[in-house]
């Protein structure tokens, strides 16, 4: 279901973001996707989530690959924590 590599799990750490924080957050019902972001040839999303567990709220940005069966994968590209804006944001819903 996830994709993770060393490449965006030390870059999530340098954050104080764990990678379990990042599922969370992904899999909160809770989640608000507020934008689509095209960059080169891959489209990112945007999603405000939080980490039960932990209690954190994050900003992640994602995108969605295939492995070579055909299944959905979410590769989690960065994640920091949300700032109070994004917060109030997330909290209204």
């Amino acid at each position: 279901m996830f994709q993770w590599d060393a490449g965006n799990t030390n870059k999530n750490v340098k954050h104080g973001v764990q990678d379990w924080e990042i599922e969370e957050a992904l899999l909160d019902q809770r989640a608000l996707r507020t934008k689509r972001i095209q960059v080169g040839g891959e489209v990112r999303y945007e999603l405000l989530g939080r980490a039960r567990t932990s209690g954190k709220y994050l900003r992640v940005i994602y995108t969605l690959r295939q492995d070579a069966e055909g299944n959905l994968l979410i590769r989690p590209i960065s994640a920091v924590e949300m700032t109070p804006t994004q917060k109030r944001r997330y909290q209204r819903r």
